[in-house]
């Protein structure tokens, strides 16, 4: 992966998933949920932030891109470049009908990320599953998504190796992580791999150490996130929080990602649901905990040292 291939004396750079400020209305559209205040960052403020933050690079929801007209990805890409910064794309199949994100193919994410000088284009099945949620796995309601997903893969990959552009399925909240193995393995191409969500196999009743295990040797980049869960009489409650501050091993995390999968780069992701009743201070926490998570990554586990 250029830029990204393991090398034991790299250093690790460390980027920021823009859902991260989805409450800055650059996040996809999710779960339907709808932003009670307009836009609070253009594309190029969000990279003078991420200077301003230390940060190397971006994984960029497609809801970051205010145009997909090739004189604005243009833009989008110098101004990156110019600041030295690596970009990411993020992208969704939206399988499943739930109105994420831009709709587009994967030849059409790869033309955009080419466009901005993206080296990666993460894919989102969002599949819908049938219940129990536990007893899912390979579901024959779920396997023709699976094997949809694999061809269309399969398909892009020629276009994939040619822009040299890798494509990174995740294990969203609609997939087991041997899921995503079997397509990547049915796919079977060096520049189909995936992308490993720390945290999202709590959704599929799935250890997310687990997760990271399978996923990491073939996961080209990640969402780094961290949650907490707090136990209620009535059962546990899963909340958003700083990178360090929840119940994932962000260390062992880092580590197996550090040692296994081919990529230099770490990508923090939060969502943390604060109160909507007063944008101000929603937004600022938002920044402060990206601002958290950056120094744990930092100070805690040397990423950019």
């Amino acid at each position: 992966m250029r830029n990204s291939q393991p090398k034991k004396d790299s250093e690790m750079l460390l980027g920021l998933h823009t859902y991260s400020l989805y409450l800055h209305g650059i996040g996809q559209a999710w779960a339907g949920f709808k932003l009670p205040w307009e836009r609070q960052l253009s594309t190029f403020d969000l990279f003078d932030l991420g200077v301003r933050l230390g940060l190397d690079g971006f994984h960029l929801d497609d809801g970051v891109l205010e145009s997909l007209d090739l004189s604005y990805l243009s833009e989008v890409k110098a101004a990156a470049s110019e600041k030295n910064l690596f970009l990411e794309y993020n992208m969704s199949l939206d399988l499943g009908d739930f109105g994420i994100g831009i709709q587009h193919d994967i030849e059409e994410g790869l033309e955009t990320a080419c466009a901005i000088g993206a080296d990666v284009v993460k894919i989102g099945m969002e599949i819908p599953r049938p219940r129990p949620r536990a007893g899912s796995r390979f579901h024959p309601k779920v396997m023709p998504f699976l094997e949809q997903t694999a061809d269309q893969l399969e398909q892009a990959a020629p276009m994939a190796r040619e822009l040299d552009i890798y494509l990174a399925l995740e294990n969203h909240c609609d997939s087991f992580s041997q899921e995503v193995l079997w397509v990547i393995e049915k796919a079977d191409h060096p520049y189909v791999g995936a992308c490993i969500d720390t945290m999202n196999a709590w959704h599929m009743t799935e250890d997310p150490m687990e997760a990271i295990k399978n996923l990491a040797p073939v996961a080209f980049t990640n969402h780094f996130r961290d949650d907490r869960i707090d136990f209620c009489r009535d059962g546990f409650k899963v909340s958003g929080a700083a990178v360090g501050d929840g119940d994932i091993d962000m260390v062992r995390a880092y580590e197996m990602i550090k040692q296994y999968s081919p990529t230099h780069r770490i990508i923090i992701e939060t969502e943390m649901g604060f109160s909507l009743d007063d944008r101000e201070t929603a937004l600022r926490l938002e920044i402060e905990t990206v601002e958290k998570s950056i120094n744990y990554c930092r100070t805690v586990l040397g990423v950019g040292r």
